[in-house]
């Protein structure tokens, strides 16, 4: 079966392009979808980086792409979390960067295909950061996860992303979007007010405010890929972001996805909302 007829044009033409010029992504993150489509675009992603024929990767016909067809390659390697665990298992995520810094078996690179990397607590995405940061020359990894949010920052700044689906399969509210647009342009400005005046209608409104929490995670994060030489993703919302990467450090982009990601986590703890937009205004 060819995989590449599965997706859109738009995620092979994505996915051809970090391959472009003898290039090789040494990271890479797909989210959204369901996930059969994760599990499959990373194993097509992880088959193309094996073949090592670069822009005309997968070339179906080398013994690196039979054996990742049969998932016998030796060079990709699954991580998942036990089926008995809540979480990845510390000394697996360990082991793993121990691992990775062993030669390939067959391949020019090896490949650890990180399935549903939001079940994998923050203590332990700092574990695989420090691979991602300064990995070798022949590995590379392919992450997958339901969403972008369960991917601490700095882990998503090393990676590049591949998104299935329209805003990660989520559709926002034009109300949503309104108050992210206000919130941008408050985080902008040198006004305390204005980020209070772009909240007031999150006070009690659990729904609405975790589609803003949510959408406002994927502008931040869009706005890091425009710092980093990437393009911003967000349709109607590239503005806000190019607008955040404009006025902001990549460091403080990251602090205040880091912020938001953590208040987005909380709402599962019925929060005090009025607090929480109290919150959202001070740490933006």
């Amino acid at each position: 079966m060819n995989m590449e007829n599965i997706f859109s044009s738009e995620i092979i033409t994505t996915l051809n392009s970090l391959f472009s010029d003898g290039r090789c992504p040494h990271a890479v993150l797909i989210d959204g979808g369901s996930a059969e489509d994760r599990q499959m675009l990373s194993r097509l992603t992880a088959k193309r980086i094996v073949c090592g024929k670069g822009e005309n990767s997968p070339c179906n016909e080398c013994e690196n792409c039979r054996k990742a067809d049969e998932n016998i390659h030796p060079d990709i390697i699954t991580v998942a979390r036990p089926d008995d665990k809540k979480f990845f298992v510390k000394s697996d995520v360990k082991n793993m960067v121990a691992e990775a810094y062993l030669t390939p078996n067959d391949a020019l690179k090896k490949v650890y295909i990180i399935s549903e990397i939001q079940q994998m607590n923050e203590e332990s995405q700092n574990l695989l950061l420090k691979i991602l940061e300064e990995p070798p020359h022949y590995t590379a990894f392919v992450l997958t996860s339901q969403n972008a949010n369960g991917v601490i920052g700095t882990v998503l700044s090393r990676v590049v992303r591949l998104r299935l689906g329209k805003n990660n399969g989520v559709q926002f509210s034009e109300n949503a979007v309104e108050v992210v647009k206000k919130l941008t342009s408050a985080v902008c400005s040198p006004y305390e007010y204005d980020k209070i005046q772009a909240t007031a209608s999150l006070d009690g409104n659990k729904k609405l405010t975790a589609e803003v929490l949510e959408l406002m995670v994927i502008v931040l994060r869009d706005a890091v890929a425009l710092k980093n030489g990437g393009a911003a993703l967000a349709g109607e919302l590239n503005k806000q972001s190019k607008e955040i990467a404009d006025s902001n450090s990549v460091k403080n982009i990251l602090d205040m996805c880091d912020v938001v990601c953590g208040l987005h986590r909380s709402l599962d703890n019925n929060p005090n909302y009025t607090l929480l937009s109290a919150v959202l205004c001070a740490k933006l």
